[in-house]
C-alpha cells in the first residue's frame, strides 16, 4: 500500500500573528475555544454531551518497512478517562499479533500476544527505552484517539489549545489550532471553516523503526532485546524529525453524532495506513474493569 499520494490537505498555513498582528495570548486561547465549540456542535452538540461510552470497530491496512499487513481494530472509550485500543494483524503470513494499548485514568499499559513462528516487536518512533517514555506515548495516542472521534481529551491529560492561524488548500480554508499536551509531542489540528469538522491532525516525531527476529528457537533474551532497541533508537535520534499526519474523512451520522469513517495516516506526503470504520456503538455497556491490566 506504500505509495505517494496527492493529499487534498496540503495546506499553506498563515500564522495567527500575520492575520491578527495585535492578537494576545488570551485572545488566541479564546478563539481556539470558539472553534472547538463550533466543531463539537457540528458533529453532535447536545448528543455529544450525553455520550458516556463508545465502541468503534474497523479494518485496517498498514505498511511497516518493506512489509504490508492488514487486520482488525477495536476501540473502547469510557468517559472521562478510559480508552482501550486492540488490534490484531497477520505478518509474514505466519505470525498473528494482537496488541493492546490502554489508558485507565492516570495509568497506561500495553500488552502484546502472538502466535506462529519467529518474533516481531513493534515500537513507535520516539517512545524511548524506559517504561515511562512508553507509557507517555500510550497516553498521547489515547489523547489523539479521543480528539479524532469526540473532539475531547481524557480528564487525566490536560491540554491547552491556541489559535494558530488559517491554512488553505485547493479544497478550501481551515482554522488551525495548536494543542500543547502534558505528555508526548504537541499536536496541530485543522478544522474545515465551512463544516467545522476536524480534517487533519499532525505532530512531529522520529520515523518508526521495527526490530524483527526470524529465529525459531524462541524470542531473544531481555539483554539482547534491549541492546537492539537501544541501537535502533540511537540511529533514529540521528535523523531529523518528520511530520506525522492523520486525516479524517467520510463522516457518517450514528445516533445523532457524526463520526469519521475513514482515517488515513502517513508521514510527510506518504500514506502508510488506512482504517475503515465498520461499526460504531454509542453508549454501550462497558465495565471499568476492562481497562485494568490482567
Amino acid at each position: 500500500m506504500r505509495e505517494k499520494v496527492l493529499i487534498a490537505l496540503l495546506f499553506v498555513a498563515v500564522a495567527a500573528a500575520e492575520l491578527f498582528p495585535n492578537v494576545s495570548a488570551q485572545q488566541a486561547a479564546d478563539k481556539a475555544q470558539q472553534i472547538l465549540a463550533a466543531a463539537r456542535a457540528a458533529i453532535g452538540g447536545e448528543k455529544l454531551k450525553s455520550l458516556q461510552s463508545l465502541t468503534v470497530e474497523g479494518e485496517f491496512r498498514r505498511t511497516m518497512g518493506p512489509m504490508e499487513t492488514s487486520g482488525s481494530m477495536s476501540i473502547d472509550m469510557l468517559m472521562p478517562d478510559k480508552i482501550l485500543k486492540s488490534e490484531t494483524m497477520n505478518i509474514m503470513g505466519s505470525v498473528e499479533i494482537t496488541r493492546i494499548e490502554a489508558l485507565n485514568g492516570d495509568k497506561a499499559w500495553e500488552d502484546q500476544q502472538q502466535s506462529g513462528g519467529g518474533m516481531v516487536m513493534i515500537r513507535r518512533g520516539g517512545r524511548g527505552a524506559d517504561p515511562k517514555g512508553a507509557e507517555d506515548m500510550i497516553r498521547n495516542e489515547a489523547l489523539k484517539t479521543a480528539l479524532g472521534f469526540l473532539l475531547t481529551t481524557p480528564s487525566s491529560l490536560p491540554t491547552t489549545f491556541t489559535y494558530a492561524g488559517e491554512a488553505e488548500s485547493p479544497d478550501g480554508k481551515a482554522d488551525v489550532l495548536d494543542a500543547k499536551v502534558s505528555v508526548g509531542p504537541d499536536l496541530r489540528l485543522y478544522f474545515d471553516q465551512k463544516s467545522h469538522r476536524l480534517l487533519m491532525l499532525t505532530y512531529k516525531g522520529k520515523r518508526p523503526r521495527m526490530i524483527t527476529n526470524t529465529r525459531t528457537d524462541g524470542p531473544p533474551s531481555e539483554e539482547e532485546l534491549q541492546k537492539r532497541i537501544k541501537e535502533a533508537e540511537e540511529e533514529a535520534a540521528k535523523q531529523p524529525d518528520v511530520e506525522y499526519q492523520t486525516r479524517f474523512s467520510n463522516y457518517k451520522e450514528v445516533s445523532g453524532v457524526w463520526f469519521p469513517h475513514t482515517i488515513s495516516k502517513g508521514i510527510e506526503s506518504e500514506t502508510n495506513e488506512e482504517l475503515n470504520i465498520t461499526k460504531v456503538k454509542i453508549n454501550p455497556s462497558i465495565k471499568p474493569e476492562k481497562f485494568v491490566k490482567k
